[in-house]
Parts: C-alpha cells; structure tokens; sequence
C-alpha cells in the first residue's frame, strides 16, 4: 500500500487532523485518478463489511418504522420477581427474537439488498461535501444521463421533478455498490443540502417502502421495474419520505 492509500483509509476512517483533511479533499478535486482509488476502496470496504452486517443493515418496514416513531410512551410496569413473571418474560424474549428472525429471513428470500444501502451511505458521506465536484454529469446534460445510466445499469432510468420539495437537479454520478453499478441523481435544497435518488437493477425488487439509517443519514428505499431505489439525505430530514413518494411515483 502506498503512503497515499494509507492517507485515504485514514481519511475514510476519520483519522486525520483538519489540516490533512483538507489535502486531502484538495487533492481528490484535482486528481481523478486519486478520486477513483478512494472510490476503489469505498467498494473494497463495503465488500468486506456486507458479509458480516447484511441482517443488521437491513432496513424497518415504513408502516413498522412510523409505529414505532409515533407510539406513545408506555410507563414500564414495577419489575416482577415471582418465577411467573420472569417465564413470561422469557416467553415474550423468544418471541420477538423469533419473530426478528422471521422478518430478516423474509427479507432475504424477497431478494432485498441491504448492502448496497450500506454503499451509498459511504459514497453519500462523500460526495454530498464535494460541493463543485458534486456530479460527475451535470443537469444540462439530462439526455445523456439517462441514457447513459440506463444502458449501464439495465433499467429505465427517468429522472423525477422534485421542485415541489424545493429540490433542483445537479446531475448524476455511476458509483458501484454490492458489485454493481448504480445510479446515483444529486438534488440540493435552498439551503444547500444533498439529497440523491439512487437506482439499481434487480430481479427482485424490494416489496413495499422501508426506511434506515446508516452512517448518520436517514434513507427510504423501495422497489420496481426491475430495480431498488433508495432516497438518501441528513439524519433527521422530515420531507424524506415525501421526497421518496414523489419519486416513486415518476420513477
């Protein structure tokens, strides 16, 4: 590995000081070839970390997640000591385990990705800072990105009208994520923040919306013609779901 490649996993990892940082981020936006060996390990890194973090990665179900986020808080009963209280806390513990594990196994077998979520979290966290360097295709070239992106993805790939969330196309990027190319449209808001729909091909799309959140961004994703799509934007944005609907619903 060369002392450069070190610099870009210690970048990656968060291990450089500001100043270092900073050369770092000079560096990418004159360098492609620097860019594309920081995008090699983006994927290298993600390879080895889906292996192991599929099941916990996998996003809630949206019916499930607004349960959970709108429930009322239920005060926790006085603690039970007697024999029965704690075989039926046992029972309800075997229960949700068990019922956990059915819905990971579910989720597998309809063929959802958890793992390229996972990627365009990292590639996210990258690229939503480059500022000038943001896209690789700007909007003006709206034509050649679809069809570029189409041809190489394998799916139709149509780019949704988000004005009325206040979102203004910048234009696309190609990044890879589970060892496949992916199509990934950058929007910003008025006040600057990123948001990106991105797109890749499948045989079994995922069924239904789900929602996640990975490496300090909330993500919506769901499924259709023969690809996963997911929206990706700042932990905590309220409009993400609504975003995720309204391209849904022109993607």
């Amino acid at each position: 590995m060369t002392d450069m490649s070190e610099k870009l996993s210690a970048y990656l990892d968060g291990e450089l000081s500001a100043d270092e940082a900073a050369t770092i981020d000079a560096a990418l936006a004159s360098d492609p070839d620097l860019m594309r060996e920081l995008e090699s390990l983006l994927a290298a890194d993600t390879l080895a970390r889906d292996s192991f973090q599929a099941m916990v990665e996998e996003p809630v179900p949206l019916a499930l997640a607004s349960t959970i986020r709108n429930a009322d808080t239920v005060a926790a009963p006085p603690p039970q000591r007697s024999w029965t209280g704690i075989a039926a806390a046992a029972a309800v513990a075997c229960f949700v385990i068990g019922g956990a594990a059915g819905f990971f196994v579910g989720q597998s077998e309809t063929g959802s990705s958890p793992g390229w979520l996972a990627s365009i979290a990292d590639y996210h966290g990258v690229y939503a800072a480059q500022g000038r360097h943001l896209v690789e295709v700007p909007a003006e070239e709206a034509d050649h990105i679809q069809t570029w992106l189409t041809a190489t993805i394998g799916a139709d790939v149509r780019i949704p009208d988000l004005s009325a969330e206040g979102l203004r196309f910048q234009g696309a990027r190609l990044v890879v994520a589970a060892g496949k190319p992916v199509a990934q449209l950058m929007y910003t808001d008025g006040n600057g923040r990123v948001v990106a729909l991105c797109q890749i091909g499948t045989a079994a799309p995922q069924d239904g919306f789900a929602t996640t959140t990975l490496n300090g961004f909330d993500m919506v994703s769901w499924g259709g013609r023969e690809a996963n799509f997911v929206v990706i934007g700042d932990e905590g944005r309220p409009d993400l779901v609504t975003i995720a609907e309204i391209a849904a619903a022109q993607v």
